[in-house]
């Protein structure tokens, strides 16, 4: 059975600011995958750059691990971004963030947190997705 993802928008709730839906609706899903949260960082040289270069990173180590399990980031419906609190420029990171999603964002939480794990480490992402 092939999964079909819907946004949900509604004029009863707050218009998102950032690149992300209100709601995802799957309808028809048998399988859903969840990554762990993933660092931003190069998997090959282990470098890790601003927020929108570990944003960027995130994103492609969440898309293999995705894609390892039959699902790919076209069919993230939920995804949860942790940034250090001291990352106060959001646009570079919702660029990055757009670049891998288009038009098709999926429902996502962005949480501040103090403290993540390695000094240079300023974001971490974990997302779920359908399995198709």
């Amino acid at each position: 059975m092939t999964a079909h993802l819907g946004t949900v928008r509604t004029d009863a709730a707050p218009t998102p600011t950032g690149p992300f839906s209100q709601g995802v609706r799957v309808s028809g899903a048998t399988e859903l995958v969840f990554t762990a949260g993933q660092a931003g960082r190069n998997r090959d040289t282990g470098q890790m750059g601003d927020a929108a270069e570990q944003v960027d990173w995130a994103l492609r180590n969440i898309a293999a691990i995705l894609e390892s399990a039959g699902s790919s980031l076209a069919s993230v419906v939920k995804l949860t971004l942790y940034l250090r609190d001291d990352v106060t420029d959001m646009a570079p990171v919702n660029e990055a963030y757009r670049r891998h999603f288009g038009e098709r964002l999926p429902a996502r939480s962005s949480v501040f947190v103090s403290r993540l794990k390695g000094p240079d480490m300023l974001v971490e992402i974990e997302a779920v997705g359908v399995v198709e």
